[in-house]
């Protein structure tokens, strides 16, 4: 794919500064790198997501608990839930 684009002040300095500094060997390298970086974190997140989504559904799922509130419902509020 090919795409023309135009940056100015601080995201232009930074891209001729990976240049300058050897960290890509052109303007299109090294935007081509931060993509790639940029996409690495999205799916980074979004694996972070997934972990604490599945923590917190085994929390929410945890069946002492479930025990436990009937135990409490029982013994507390004659079985009859709050």
């Amino acid at each position: 794919m090919n795409v023309n684009l135009h940056l100015s002040g601080e995201t232009e300095s930074y891209v001729r500064g990976m240049v300058k500094r050897g960290l890509a060997a052109s303007n299109t390298e090294a935007i081509r790198m931060l993509i790639v970086k940029c996409r690495e974190r999205e799916v980074e997140r979004e694996e972070i997501d997934r972990f604490q989504q599945a923590s917190m559904e085994h929390i929410w799922n945890n069946k002492k608990d479930d025990e436990a509130a009937k135990f409490y419902e029982k013994r507390y509020l004659g079985g009859k839930k709050k």
